[in-house]
């Protein structure tokens, strides 16, 4: 794992299968929260962790079976 410390409102850009990802980091009126902002083309599918699992999972249930 990475650590990376940015000011808030500034871009981490990464770069995903030649695709220019940016990822920002808002302040919250909540104390002690944060929100994420994320940028990226419509080609580069962003999910949240648990939503990418369950495709990932449906996926497997989806092939077909071997006999």
């Amino acid at each position: 794992m990475h650590i990376v410390t940015l000011p808030f409102e500034e871009p981490l850009v990464l770069t995903i299968q030649g695709e220019t990802v940016k990822i920002y980091a808002f302040k919250t009126t909540e104390h002690g929260n944060i929100k994420f902002g994320i940028e990226a083309p419509r080609s580069v599918h962003v999910h949240r962790e648990e939503i990418y699992l369950a495709i990932k999972s449906q996926q497997q249930q989806d092939l077909p079976r071997e006999s």
